[in-house]
């Protein structure tokens, strides 16, 4: 089996996970950063459920590239399903959480706008913070190309599903920390407590909807969430790709790391670039009071 160690090291671990606390670090500052925070971040990972079921859909339509060779009938030996099917689990949550029956997308939505009602933001002002600056524009267009493969193109769809394993593997780390800078070192203080005070409800589409749940379904500061669970099935599906192509492992395990790289590479830039905007939100409010 193909193991996550095989993709990133201790040291590129701590990198990764530091850059990640500054940019918290920055948000907790004041209430405007901390909206800014989490528009930019509900923003970026709205794409999440979307970009996974097409990469999941093209790695299905690709039938003649992932082939049992132990199977002589060719097309009995068709096994691209059995691959997909390991990287569309992800993307049910997304689209359905099975716990609070919404879109996990729904629940960012709450957050934000909680968020917004913490800071004490008129409509105008959300809306016209909520523009999304270049820098964000260019990671979500970056994060298109890299997830989004290309229908029958071996080399390209083994690079999403690293750019896959990527994306879950550094969200497990990420929601842990956004969580432990937002709940746990606060003392359950803050904006915790603001949304402990409403029961953490929002209203959002004429129902109610839990306003924290977004974090804490993909992973606590205390414990593990839905992202181990879609980062064991990613796994899976490189392991299947690898058996179901006649590339060697050495090969598959390569072209599966540029796309971990590519991905890595663009969610450092989302938490530098959100570290920064987020500072400058906190010392605008600063200097206003």
């Amino acid at each position: 089996m193909f193991r996550i160690e095989e993709f990133i090291n201790a040291t590129e671990q701590e990198t990764m996970e530091a850059t990640v606390r500054r940019a918290c670090d920055a948000a907790v500052r004041d209430p405007l950063a901390q909206f800014v925070f989490v528009d930019r971040y509900t923003r970026w990972n709205g794409y999440a459920g979307a970009l996974v079921a097409k990469l999941s859909g093209n790695i299905g339509e690709s039938q003649d590239l992932f082939l049992d060779a132990n199977e002589p009938d060719r097309a009995q030996a068709v096994r691209g399903m059995d691959v997909a099917g390991h990287v569309l689990d992800a993307t049910v949550d997304e689209h359905l959480d099975k716990g609070h029956r919404v879109p996990h997308r729904t629940l960012a939505q709450a957050m934000r706008k909680a968020a917004a009602d913490y800071a004490g933001l008129p409509l105008a002002e959300r809306n016209a913070l909520s523009e999304p600056p270049a820098w964000l524009q260019d990671v979500v267009a970056r994060t298109f190309v890299c997830y989004g493969s290309v229908p029958h193109d071996a080399e390209a769809l083994i690079r999403s599903i690293g750019t896959h394993i990527a994306s879950e593997s550094m969200a497990d780390r990420e929601y842990a920390i956004i969580d432990r800078v937002f709940r746990g070192e606060r003392h359950y203080e803050g904006f915790y407590q603001y949304l402990r005070d409403r029961d953490f409800r929002v209203e959002l589409g004429g129902k109610l909807v839990h306003a924290y749940a977004w974090i804490t379904i993909h992973a606590t500061f205390e414990s593990q969430g839905v992202e181990a669970d879609h980062l064991a099935e990613a796994m899976k599906a490189l392991e299947l790709a690898a058996r179901f192509r006649p590339e060697s492992r050495e090969r598959i395990l390569e072209l599966a790391r540029e796309g971990y790289r590519n991905f890595a590479d663009i969610q450092r830039d989302f938490f530098v670039h959100a570290e920064r905007e987020c500072a400058a939100a906190a010392e605008s409010r600063q200097q206003a009071a």
